[in-house]
């Protein structure tokens, strides 16, 4: 029972995937040629459709802001580029037990804080403390550690409570643990709070950049960090500013004003800016859906079979093409695209308006009159899909009220009364990590996480989701996935419209845009190099 299961040999950082992968595999395919290159300088300016939550990686659960996030921030392991394979982080290589309950990792050499403090197991430890003592919502990714020791400074040792086979995709997650100084936080504490107030602004981090400015609606200037352990950043300060109309962010794309936009942009501008040879686009896949919610507790939604007719009366082509264009495929499966093997958990519901039609039609004219959202994050292409929908079920008897809803009232919603609530939302739908399990546990378990928009709850589905992360190997853990996705769609609470690639579009002196299948628009700006005119 303690002979190893798995184990890794260590090999390149995430960072230094350039050397690992090969230049080749991560050099994105994009549209048009080099040859054009324009001009950069030490500086990427980066625009943010809304605000982010807060910096602090034991608070921020939120998809805008992870570009901050993921580069003052490094965890013990991540994702390799456009793939779920997990490589080393902080960790360089790392064993776990054939029980499932005992992971030790070896940790990386020569790394500091942004402090000046070595980060040794002993930090890690502590970072791990202050998580679950902040216990916002990233903390149930560690929710099931026991126990952990470091017998020295390069070794950690974790004990968990019992097995969880997604572990390892816990700690690879965007939102997993995150290494943050402890001597910044006993520094910054105010009344025991942990720095939460000072991290709210600044950072105390490992990674490439720190930040240097943090200004709540208006901008964030981050720096490269001279005593960086991996690979350099060629650009030095990373200017994000707060630019919540994605027109005004294109023009100064264009005008060269801005250098990279990451998410939001309509096919139509899409399909310019790839003749721009001042700009490069490039496509790439994503573990990401865009889908509808129901909401099962408001007004006729509430009748599931209501739910299910609705499922089939969504005429699902006819609001992606034109929204998506190229850059998305008619969704045919419950999990996002590479999540579980096509076919393990199909869904494409048939074509049909006749059942939807019938119970309207029986409704009395209170009841057809509906709240449709969508998050204003989601730009013009949500935007888009949100008119379309409204112009579908107008035909099938329905009034909707289209609204876009600021990112921060989104993520409230699991908290607002039933009658604030909108009766469908228009939303991405993608777990926090490469794994199945987070999936189905952030939007769908019992009184969990704040993306559960409205509070759904199975008792089955709880129990099918605990079966699963308490196997012992992925295939079983896959059979209770697949019975998850089952329930979910009986009960009618998703539509599933398509799996959506990120278009990344930069000024074309910017060139190696490594990009990362789960967070939406996700380009490491410290692997981003200037490109070479001919």
């Amino acid at each position: 029972m303690t002979a190893d299961r798995r184990t890794f040999l260590k090999g390149s950082a995430l960072v230094t995937v350039t050397e690992a992968l090969g230049i080749s595999a991560l050099l994105s395919a994009c549209s048009g040629g080099y040859g054009g290159a324009e001009t950069v300088g030490d500086t990427i300016r980066f625009g943010f459709l809304a605000d982010m939550q807060v910096p602090d990686p034991d608070i921020f659960y939120e998809g805008e802001g992870l570009q901050v996030t993921l580069s003052v921030y490094e965890g013990l392991v991540g994702y390799k580029p456009d793939s779920p394979e997990i490589g080393p982080g902080l960790a360089e290589s790392w064993t776990v037990t054939d029980d499932g309950l005992t992971y030790t990792f070896e940790l990386r050499a020569g790394v500091t804080f942004h402090d000046g403090t070595p980060m040794t197991a002993t930090t890690i430890i502590e970072s791990f403390q202050r998580r679950s003592a902040v216990n916002q919502a990233p903390a149930y990714l560690v929710a099931d550690v026991r126990s952990m020791s470091a017998p020295d400074d390069s070794t950690l040792v974790i004990e968990l409570a019992h097995p969880v086979e997604p572990f390892l995709d816990y700690l690879a997650c965007p939102w997993g643990l995150k290494a943050v100084s402890p001597t910044a936080v006993r520094t910054h504490s105010v009344n025991g709070d942990l720095a939460q107030g000072w991290l709210s602004t600044h950072d105390a981090g490992t990674g490439p950049y720190r930040i240097t400015e943090f200004v709540p609606g208006s901008h964030y200037t981050l720096t490269a960090y001279d005593g960086y352990w991996g690979t350099r950043p060629e650009f030095t300060t990373l200017r994000i500013e707060i630019i919540p109309d994605i027109t005004t962010q294109r023009l100064l794309l264009e005008q060269g004003q801005l250098d990279i936009i990451t998410k939001g942009l309509p096919i139509a501008a899409i399909g310019a800016m790839k003749t721009n040879p001042k700009l490069t686009v490039a496509e790439h896949p994503t573990a990401f859906k865009s889908s509808i919610f129901l909401n099962w507790k408001k007004g006729v939604f509430s009748d599931t079979e209501f739910r299910r007719a609705m499922r089939t009366a969504v005429d699902v082509p006819a609001l992606i093409e034109p929204a998506y264009g190229s850059t998305a495929a008619r969704s045919t499966q419950f999990y996002p695209a590479g999540v579980l093997q096509d076919g393990a958990a199909p869904d494409a519901p048939g074509h049909d308006v006749s059942t939807l039609k019938a119970l309207i039609a029986k409704l009395p004219d209170s009841e057809k009159q509906i709240d449709l959202a969508y998050d204003e994050a989601g730009g013009a292409t949500d935007a888009r899909v949100a008119e379309l929908l409204q112009t579908q079920l107008a035909a099938l008897g329905l009034t909707a009220r289209v609204r876009a809803m600021p990112t921060a009232q989104v993520f409230a919603l699991h908290s607002a009364p039933v009658g604030q609530q909108p009766h469908m939302l228009l939303h991405g739908y993608g777990g926090d990590a490469l794994n199945a399990d987070t999936t189905l546990r952030i939007f769908f378990r019992t009184g969990v996480s704040p993306i559960n928009w409205f509070n759904y709850s199975h008792a089955a589905l709880d129990s099918v989701m605990d079966a699963g992360k308490r196997s012992l190997s992925k295939a079983d853990a896959e059979r209770h996935w697949v019975e998850g996705a089952r329930i979910v769609m009986d009960q009618a609470w998703v539509i599933n419209l398509c799996d959506i690639q990120d278009v990344i579009v930069t000024n074309s002196g910017i060139g190696q845009i490594v990009h990362t299948l789960v967070g939406t628009g996700m380009v490491p700006i410290n692997l981003l190099r200037k490109v070479k005119a001919r």
